[in-house]
């Protein structure tokens, strides 16, 4: 940067000859910004200032704001009540690549540590990763419906076996996998198994930060 500064006067001036144009500009305050270099694809992730949701300025929950160890107990509560409801029979789970059985348990393991629980510890880009699907599985989502007694989970948890089940590591039609987590899903909600991951509410990089744990459950890690 070329800057020259003019003390004759009594306001001091910055010029600055190098001069961008057409360039994105954020406004207001940024945390963990990380700043692509031209032609990358952008996806941008909102996060709260953390000293703002200590202050009671975070996520509204029934009217309420929500402070961060108010949400990180509700993130363990959702998690439970999610995986409580695997109940995948074992003719439709597949084997590791060690040739070990992999289970409903294992896949309980799998799915919380996708979401940064259980001992997981992702790397930053992760960890941006599991906010935004806590996000989707804590906070409402766009036509996305709430069941009695759950929350808005159960399209973006469908979306997310249906991720295993491209993989093969749940095996079945639509609606039988559908029902071994929702009994009685009717068959167009089923079809959020078929969909996966491919809505544009799962940020860049999700498939390969899902890879990463799928890879340690062949390898016998979960």
């Amino acid at each position: 940067m070329d800057s020259k500064y003019n003390s004759n006067e009594d306001n001091a001036k910055v010029v600055n000859h190098n001069e961008m144009h057409n360039c994105n500009v954020f406004q207001g305050d940024s945390y963990g910004g990380i700043f692509p270099l031209p032609g990358a694809q952008v996806t941008i992730i909102q996060n709260l200032d953390p000293k703002k949701q200590k202050k009671g300025e975070g996520c509204q929950v029934e009217g309420k704001a929500e402070s961060l160890n108010d949400r990180e107990e509700r993130k363990q509560m959702v998690l439970d009540d999610i995986i409580s409801r695997f109940n995948f029979d074992e003719s439709m789970l597949a084997r590791d690549e060690q040739g070990h059985q992999i289970t409903t348990l294992r896949i309980q393991l799998l799915f919380s540590k996708i979401l940064g629980m259980r001992g997981a510890h992702p790397g930053q880009n992760g960890q941006a990763i599991v906010e935004v699907l806590w996000t989707l599985l804590m906070d409402e989502r766009n036509q996305c419906s709430k069941h009695p007694n759950e929350g808005f989970f159960r399209q973006t948890v469908l979306n997310l076996i249906g991720y295993f089940v491209s993989n093969g590591l749940v095996c079945g039609q639509p609606r039988v996998v559908a029902r071994a987590i929702f009994p009685g899903t009717d068959t167009n909600e089923a079809r959020n198994i078929s969909r996966g991951i491919s809505s544009p509410v799962f940020p860049e990089g999700t498939a390969d930060h899902i890879d990463l744990y799928i890879e340690k459950l062949h390898n016998g890690e979960i």
